[in-house]
C-alpha cells in the first residue's frame, strides 16, 4: 500500500439499529430479496434449525430427546413451512451481517431459558416493563451489557457524548474497529448483536441540561438511574432530578468494588450522595476546573477508603500518567454488581440505601498479611513529678532573686512561641526558688530527622533566645547554665533572672508575629541592606555565621536538593509516619485538641495538592510509589516555592557539636525575627541537613541501601552549592520570599502544659 492512498473510513457509518425481515410479509420479502441480490458480499449466518431444536428442548424439559426424535420434532414444529420463511432475518448494516433467528417470543424463551429460576418467567415479564437509564459508558458499558444479557429491562436509555479511543480498550470490551465511534453507538451495536428485540434509546450528546427531562421522563419515567458519568455537575444535577422524581440511583466506582445505592424512591428526602457533599448547586460547580472540583470529589469518593494502588496512582496523575486508572477486572465486577442491584431493585427484592464494598483483594487475599515495617516506639512523655524531684536535688539552698509569677509566665509564654521541628514543642519548664529549668521532652521530637537530637537542640536554643529577649524586654538580665547535669541528660539549661542591666532588643517585638509562611507568593529580589540586617541580627551569637544565596539558578538547585530529600523522608516508613501521623493535623478538631503539629491549612497547598496529601497518609500507597520509583509529586511543591524565593540562607557554626546546635538555634531565631521585622515570608528547608547527619555521623542507621544511595547523590549536589558540611556545623537552612500572610497559623500548647511550679 502506498503512503498517498486514501481509504474510506469505516466509522463514517454511524448506524446502530438492525433491520428486521419477516419473509412471510410481502413487503419484507421483497426488501430482503433486494438486499441479498445487490449485496453479494453479505455475511449470512443461519442456525435456525439448531434454534428450533433448542426451543423444543426448552418447552419439554422433562423429556430426553435422541437425535432423530429431536429432528422429527423440529420438522413437526415447522408444520410444512420452509425454514427460510420461519422466524426473522436480522441485518446488521454496520457489520454487513445477516442473521436468521427465532421471532421475539420464541427467541426470548430460548435465550433466557438458563436464567430459570434465578429469574422466573413472571419476574422476566416484570423486568420487561422497566426503564433503566445509564449515564457514562465505561463502567456503564459493562452494566448495560450485563443488564442486556439478563434481559433485565424493557427499555435502556444510554447517554454518553464521548468517542472510543485506544486507551479506553483497557476496560471497555469492544473491538479495535470501533475506535473513533461514539461509545453510545458501540454499546447499542453490541447489545443489538446480542438481542435485537431489546429497546434502546440513545442520547449521543450525553446527559445535558437541555435533554435531562427527555432522558428521565419521555415515554415514561425511569425506574432506575445508573450514574457512571465523569462530570461532577451532571452527577449532582442527575441526582436532584432523580430525587424529585423518586427514582433510585446506582453508582459503581471501579475501585474496591465500591457501590453506592440511593433509594430516592423510598427516601424522597434523602441527602445526595449520603450527605457527603451537601446539597450543592450544580450551576456553581459547572465551570469549575478539575482542581476546583477536588473538595467535592474527595469526600464523595471517600478518600480514606480507596485502594492503596489507586491512592498511589492518583498522586502520579499529570506526573507520570494522564488520569486516574481503571482496570477491566474492576469495571467488569462493577458491571455484574451494578446490574444485579438494579434487577433486585426493580423486582422489589432489595430496599436499602448505602455504600458497599466488594473488595476482591480483601475477600480473596493472602491469609498471611504482608507486614509493614514497624515504627520505633517513641519515649513516654517526661514525668513531671520525677522532674520536680530532680530539680529539688539540683536547686541551690539560697533562692535566686525574687521574680514574680507574672514575669516568669510572660517569659515562658514567649519561649513557647519559638519554632521547633514540626511545631512539636519539645520542652518542659520547671520553676523552683525563682530558678527556671528547661527540659527536653523527647516524646514530642522523636523522629527520623532528629538524629542525635540535633533538630531538637535547634528548637530548644530558639526557645532560650526567646526567653532572654522577653526577659530583657521586661527589665531582667539572664544567666544561663547549659547542661548542668551533663550533655547526656534531658536537662538543657538553668535560667536565672536578675532585675536591671538588661539591654532591650527590638527583635523581642516580633516574637508573637513570627511564624512559618509557606505561601508561594511572587519573586522579588532581596535588597543587600536587608541581608546585612539579618547578618547583623545573629552577630550576638558567638561563632554563628550565615550564608545567603540570591542567584536564582542556585536557589533552584537548592530547591532540587530539598525536594529530593523531602521525597526520601516522606517515602521512608518512619519519615512518613513522622510527617503524616506525628506532625500533620488534618482537621480543626485535631488542631484544637493537640495545639501542636502542622495544620494542613497552613501548608500553603492548592486543593489538588491537599488531596495528594490526603492520599499520601496511607503508607501502603507510598510503598507502591517507592517500588515503582515514582513520587515526583513530593518534589513538586518544594520546587515550586523555591522558584519564587528571594533568597536561601544557611546558618552554620564551627562544628556539629551539641553546644553549637543549641547556639545555632538561638541564631536561627534571631534571623527569623529579623526577617519578620523586614516583612519576609520565612520557611525552614532543613530536611537535607538533618538527613545528611544520619549518613555522615550515623553511618546510615535506619536507612535502606537504596535510601543511602539516594542521599549520597543528593548530598553531592548539595556540596556543589554549599561547601563545608563535613567540616562545619551546617545547622539550619531557610528560604525567604514575599508572600501574603497566611490566614491560619499553627497553635501552641497552653502554658499550663509546659510550665510547672514547685
Amino acid at each position: 500500500m502506498t503512503a498517498n492512498v486514501q481509504l474510506p473510513l469505516a466509522n463514517s457509518d454511524t448506524s446502530y439499529t438492525p433491520h428486521f425481515y419477516r419473509l412471510t410479509n410481502d413487503v419484507d420479502n421483497k426488501a430482503f430479496s433486494e438486499l441479498v441480490t445487490k449485496n453479494t458480499n453479505i455475511f449470512v449466518f443461519d442456525t435456525i434449525h439448531s434454534q428450533i431444536s433448542e426451543l423444543i428442548k426448552s418447552l419439554n424439559p422433562s423429556y430426553k430427546f435422541n437425535k432423530q426424535e429431536l429432528s422429527d420434532a423440529a420438522i413437526k414444529h415447522l408444520n410444512g413451512m420452509d425454514s427460510n420463511l420461519y422466524g426473522v432475518w436480522v441485518y446488521y448494516p454496520w457489520a454487513n451481517r445477516l442473521v436468521h433467528i427465532l421471532d421475539e417470543e420464541e427467541f426470548t424463551e430460548v435465550r433466557t431459558n438458563r436464567n430459570q429460576y434465578k429469574i422466573t418467567k413472571e419476574e422476566r415479564a416484570i423486568l420487561a416493563t422497566k426503564k433503566i437509564g445509564v449515564v457514562g459508558l465505561s463502567v456503564g458499558q459493562s452494566i448495560a451489557l450485563t443488564l442486556a444479557m439478563e434481559r433485565s429491562f424493557g427499555e435502556l436509555r444510554l447517554a454518553d457524548f464521548d468517542d472510543l479511543e485506544l486507551s479506553n480498550l483497557n476496560r471497555i470490551r469492544t473491538p479495535l474497529h470501533n475506535m473513533g465511534l461514539k461509545k453510545a453507538y458501540a454499546v447499542a451495536r453490541e447489545i443489538y448483536e446480542l438481542d435485537p428485540y431489546l429497546k434502546l434509546t440513545l442520547f449521543d450528546d450525553g446527559l445535558t441540561e437541555s435533554n435531562i427531562d427527555a432522558f428521565f421522563t419521555e415515554g415514561g419515567n425511569l425506574d432506575v438511574l445508573v450514574d457512571e458519568c465523569d462530570g461532577l455537575d451532571i452527577k449532582i444535577l442527575a441526582r436532584y432530578k432523580a430525587r424529585d422524581l423518586k427514582i433510585p440511583v446506582v453508582m459503581d466506582t471501579s475501585d474496591r468494588g465500591m457501590l453506592d445505592v440511593e433509594r430516592f424512591d423510598l427516601e424522597p428526602d434523602r441527602p445526595l450522595l449520603h450527605g457527603l457533599v451537601g446539597d450543592i448547586d450544580p450551576s456553581k460547580i459547572k465551570g469549575l476546573t478539575n482542581e476546583q472540583k477536588i473538595p467535592y470529589i474527595i469526600p464523595m469518593i471517600g478518600a480514606e477508603k480507596i485502594s492503596p494502588r489507586l491512592k498511589a496512582s492518583m498522586m502520579e496523575v499529570e506526573e507520570s500518567i494522564n488520569t486516574w486508572p481503571q482496570l477491566a477486572t474492576s469495571v467488569i465486577l462493577g458491571g455484574a454488581v451494578g446490574a444485579d442491584v438494579c434487577r433486585r431493585i426493580l423486582l422489589d427484592q432489595y430496599h436499602d440505601s448505602g455504600r458497599y464494598y466488594i473488595d476482591l483483594e480483601e475477600l480473596v487475599g493472602n491469609k498471611r498479611q504482608i507486614k509493614l515495617p514497624e515504627i520505633p516506639q517513641k519515649p513516654s512523655p517526661l514525668n513531671i513529678e520525677e522532674l520536680k524531684q530532680k530539680v529539688k536535688q539540683l536547686d541551690a539552698e539560697e533562692n535566686a532573686e525574687s521574680v514574680s509569677k507574672e514575669i516568669i509566665d510572660a517569659i515562658i509564654t514567649a519561649a513557647g512561641l519559638a519554632p521547633s521541628g514540626g511545631n512539636m514543642q519539645p520542652w518542659k519548664w520547671i520553676v523552683k526558688n525563682n530558678n527556671v529549668y528547661l527540659f527536653h521532652d523527647e516524646h514530642y521530637s522523636f523522629s527520623l530527622l532528629d538524629y542525635n537530637k540535633y533538630g531538637s537542640y535547634v528548637g530548644l536554643g530558639a526557645a532560650i533566645e526567646n526567653a532572654e529577649l522577653k526577659a530583657n524586654e521586661l527589665g531582667y538580665a539572664v544567666a544561663i547554665n547549659y547542661f548542668p547535669l551533663g550533655k547526656t541528660d534531658d536537662l538543657i539549661a538553668k535560667l536565672t533572672f536578675t532585675k536591671g542591666n538588661a539591654e532591650k532588643d527590638v527583635l523581642a517585638n516580633f516574637i508573637t508575629t513570627r511564624y512559618t509562611n509557606r505561601e508561594k507568593g511572587e519573586y522579588e529580589p532581596i535588597n543587600p541592606t536587608e541581608i546585612e540586617q539579618i547578618e547583623k541580627a545573629i552577630k550576638s551569637i558567638e561563632n554563628a555565621d550565615i550564608t545567603f544565596i540570591t542567584d536564582r539558578d542556585k536557589i533552584n538547585k537548592v530547591g532540587n536538593v530539598v525536594a529530593n530529600a523531602d521525597k526520601v523522608r516522606m517515602m521512608h516508613e518512619r519519615g512518613h509516619h513522622d510527617t503524616f501521623v506525628g506532625e500533620m493535623r488534618w482537621n480543626a478538631e485535631e488542631v484544637e485538641r493537640t495545639k501542636d503539629g502542622i495544620d494542613i491549612e497552613t501548608v500553603g497547598v492548592s486543593a489538588g495538592e491537599a488531596a495528594g496529601f490526603a492520599m499520601a497518609k496511607d503508607y501502603r500507597a507510598i510503598k507502591h510509589l517507592k517500588d515503582w520509583d515514582k513520587g515526583a509529586a513530593f518534589e513538586k511543591l518544594t520546587k515550586k516555592v523555591a522558584a519564587v524565593s528571594s533568597a536561601v540562607a544557611l546558618i552554620s557554626m564551627p562544628n556539629a557539636s551539641i553546644d553549637n546546635y543549641i547556639q545555632g538555634g538561638r541564631a536561627v531565631q534571631r534571623a527569623w525575627l529579623a526577617a519578620t521585622k523586614l516583612g519576609y515570608a520565612f520557611q525552614p528547608i532543613s530536611v537535607p541537613l538533618f538527613l545528611f547527619r544520619r549518613i555522615t555521623e550515623g553511618k546510615g542507621v535506619g536507612f535502606s541501601v537504596q535510601d543511602m544511595e539516594n542521599l549520597k547523590v543528593i548530598k553531592a549536589e548539595y556540596d556543589s552549592i554549599l561547601q563545608g558540611y563535613d567540616e562545619k556545623g551546617h545547622i539550619f537552612m531557610f528560604r525567604l520570599g514575599k508572600a501574603n500572610e497566611p490566614k491560619i497559623k499553627s497553635l501552641r500548647r497552653e502554658l499550663t502544659d509546659i510550665l510547672f511550679y514547685i
